[in-house]
């Protein structure tokens, strides 16, 4: 994938770029108003400047005019001096109809005429000065044609008042417009400040908004500013109420759904007679067992417990009574339970005990014997009439067993033999007597499985 260019990545400043942009606009803006009102003023002045050389020309015209037809040199010189109006004069000169000069009058600092008036047409003028204006001396008398130019009289503006004029305007435009500028620079932050500081408010409380913990109240939004602003505000404001609305209605799913999954996993891993942990949660619960025990070099006990006379409660009084037996003893032996141990109900009337830590095989037998005992107490609302027995095999890791298979199947040979016991016992409790057998399978998935298809096997061949 293409990276994109640094310019659409780069992060930048609004109130930067708006002040920069603002400020080179109005400059742009003023310096173009100021070159178009300087040109101008610059044509204007040079205008001007002609127009008052005009003006002498007409009004020194029949002087010279006489002065050409009767005098000489002199005369001529003369009469050009009533262009001599003060330092900053204009200059003057007087050329034959033959284009030679005849006289001129020259103001201080300026330059003189050439001898001849093809040249002075040739020389010209630059872009601030003005050009020469030439008035033809008609002469009106002496038998020539009407209309006959006699000599021709040339008026240069005096180019230094021109450029002084125009340099003291210039500065006080450039003064002007530096001004304005500044007044512009001015006006242009504020209107920044106007329209970037609702942002930068508007940025700082979507950041206290953002830090807000979940479910707490929210910061009071910034009001006051432009309208446009005000109605961003709004929409995100109607945007956060959609959101935390969503959030709620999301959590209470939450909680539904956990409470679902609870009741799930409770229909998983329990009984629904007794509302004891499964025979999936019993090997579980085992495999884990032993792995703390290996970890923690502790001894358990596993205790395999098959109720008695579960088929003559069912014969004589029915299943009912049977599953309220099945209850019964499931809430006897609970209560003979101490902390951390772990009752299962297998199915039917099969039953297995996981003890805390025992201190030795003795240990686990008193326990299962306390079981015994709690199991035959009888309370008037049973509704069978002989107490509760029930044959227990006792195992303990890891002496009979290091492996679930293995413990168990400890624990159902030793149940096995306690049930062959004569029916006068009251407490029937059997400790496997020696190492189990190696393990049937590594796995836990069947293990009761097994345990069952061998007993079944056992019993036939007896």
């Amino acid at each position: 994938m293409m990276a994109k260019p640094a310019a659409l990545t780069a992060p930048y400043s609004l109130a930067r770029r708006a002040v920069v942009g603002s400020v080179v606009g109005i400059v742009l803006v003023l310096f173009v108003a100021g070159l178009a009102l300087a040109t101008a003023f610059l044509r204007t002045q040079i205008e001007q400047s002609r127009i008052g050389a005009l003006t002498q020309a007409n009004v020194a015209a029949s002087t010279l005019t006489a002065a050409v037809r009767f005098g000489g040199y002199d005369v001529i010189s003369d009469a050009l001096r009533v262009f001599d109006t003060g330092p900053t004069h204009d200059s003057a000169a007087v050329f034959d109809r033959h284009g030679r000069l005849l006289a001129q009058i020259v103001a201080g600092g300026e330059q003189r005429f050439p001898t001849t008036l093809s040249a002075l047409g040739a020389a010209g003028g630059g872009f601030v000065s003005a050009r020469p204006i030439h008035y033809p001396l008609i002469d009106d008398v002496g038998g020539r044609a009407p209309g006959t130019a006699l000599a021709t009289l040339v008026v240069t503006p005096n180019q230094q008042a021109l450029a002084a004029s125009i340099e003291r305007t210039l500065s006080i435009l450039a003064v002007t417009l530096a001004l304005a500028a500044g007044v512009a620079l001015w006006l242009a932050q504020r209107l920044v400040r106007a329209i970037v500081g609702p942002i930068a408010g508007l940025t700082g409380w979507a950041e206290q908004v953002a830090a807000a913990q979940v479910g707490a109240t929210l910061p009071a939004a910034p009001r006051g500013g432009a309208i446009e602003v005000n109605r961003l505000i709004d929409s995100f404001e109607s945007l956060l109420s959609q959101i935390a609305a969503q959030n709620r209605k999301l959590r209470r799913r939450q909680r539904e759904l956990k409470h679902s999954n609870s009741k799930l996993e409770n229909l998983a891993f329990s009984d629904g007679l007794t509302g004891l942990p499964n025979r999936t949660r019993f090997e579980a619960t085992l495999a884990t067992r032993i792995e703390r025990a290996n970890a923690g070099g502790r001894m358990f006990a596993l205790l395999f417990i098959d109720l008695d006379q579960m088929k003559s409660i069912n014969d004589q009084h029915g299943h009912a009574a049977g599953d309220a037996a099945l209850r019964a003893a499931a809430a006897r032996m609970w209560r003979a339970m101490r902390d951390g141990d772990f009752l299962a109900r297998l199915g039917g009337d099969e039953f297995v005990l996981l003890t805390a830590d025992v201190a030795s095989p003795a240990d686990a037998t008193r326990l299962a014997e306390r079981l015994s005992v709690w199991l035959g107490i009888a309370v008037p609302n049973d509704a069978w009439e002989q107490p509760l027995r029930a044959s227990i095999g006792v195992a303990v890791f890891p002496d009979h067993g290091a492996t679930v298979a293995a413990l168990v199947q400890s624990a159902d040979q030793a149940m096995y033999r306690a049930k062959a016991m004569a029916n006068d016992e009251a407490i029937r409790v059997v400790g496997a007597a020696a190492p189990a057998c190696a393990p049937m399978a590594s796995s836990t998935g069947n293990v009761i499985a097994l345990v069952a298809q061998e007993r079944k096997s056992h019993s036939t061949k007896t």
